[in-house]
């Protein structure tokens, strides 16, 4: 059971801590370039932990939309290098290690993503800001390295890690290039499918599959959309042909700015109206809210 709930109220700051129940907050909804809704960066809350799924060029401002910052967010798991979604750690890295006494945050990251993220990325703003024992500095310079372990779950190759009583499992996408037929001519990109009831599809080409494995396990399916065809995000028109059993429990999410304004995006000959709970989906995932799961 979930429910949608109001957050900081009156102008008080989002709490990072509940009385025991998963929370599940987008600060940004948004597409990559969406400039209303922030981008598509979640915040994971249950008990006394919390983690943000990714922080991109507006997170550090979308955190203080709702009363937080950089320094009060201690675990971080970056789920691709697109500058909306890693493109405020190198903020989070240097206001950590300049600015605050605090331990390093933590970051969930696999090894095969991690020297990618900081020689592609993070190093050329970090890297050589001191010398640390004679050498320039690494990721782990700057964040607590988490590992996830392997796994699999329904014949597909997962990892999973335990950020107390957090289950996060990492499942591999097929994002980009748009040539990609394969996770595995993929460049790195996941999803995430929290406490085995939430799944959060991450950035993805349409990947019927891919939903359709998880959708039996899922209370709630989060999944990217796009509103025009081609390029490497699933789109409002490819997932309508999915199932209806899984567009039901299915709200959507990395939207461009005129999401509500359809007329601008769907067609006469359409066979949707761009109303996704008219269109059989739960609707458009809202920014700002809890999403709460009892």
């Amino acid at each position: 059971m979930f429910q949608v709930n109001e957050i900081c109220k009156n102008g008080e700051s989002l709490s990072l801590k509940t009385d025991g129940h998963l929370r599940v907050v987008f600060i940004g909804t948004g597409s990559a370039f969406a400039k209303r809704r922030r981008q598509s960066n979640i915040l994971i809350i249950q008990g006394d932990h919390h983690v943000l799924i990714d922080c991109g060029t507006q997170g550090p401002l979308a955190l203080d939309d709702i009363g937080l910052d950089v320094l009060k967010v201690r675990c971080y798991l970056p789920t691709h290098s697109h500058a909306d979604h890693i493109g405020g750690l190198e903020e989070v890295a240097l206001m950590n290690r300049y600015t605050s006494t605090n331990e390093r945050p933590e970051m969930i990251i696999l090894r095969d993503y991690q020297d990618s993220l900081w020689g592609k990325s993070l190093a050329g703003g970090a890297e050589y800001c001191e010398a640390q024992q004679g050498r320039p500095l690494q990721l782990a310079d700057f964040f607590n390295i988490q590992r996830p372990k392997n796994i699999e779950i329904q014949g597909r190759k997962c990892w999973s890690y335990r950020h107390g009583p957090i289950e996060i499992v990492i499942m591999r996408t097929r994002h980009f290039p748009d040539t990609a037929y394969s996770v595995d001519e993929s460049q790195w990109c996941c999803g995430v499918f929290i406490n085995r009831r939430v799944w959060i599809s991450g950035d993805t080409m349409f990947d019927a599959e891919y939903p359709i494995r998880f959708s039996e396990l899922s209370e709630v399916m989060f999944h990217d959309c796009q509103l025009f065809e081609g390029g490497v995000h699933a789109s409002y028109q490819e997932l309508i042909t999915l199932p209806e059993s899984i567009r039901k429990k299915m709200l959507l999410y990395h939207y461009g700015d005129n999401w509500d304004q359809p007329e601008t995006w769907v067609k006469e000959a359409d066979k949707y109206t761009g109303n996704p709970v008219e269109d059989g989906f739960l609707g458009w995932t809202d920014q700002q809210v809890a999403y709460d799961f009892f």
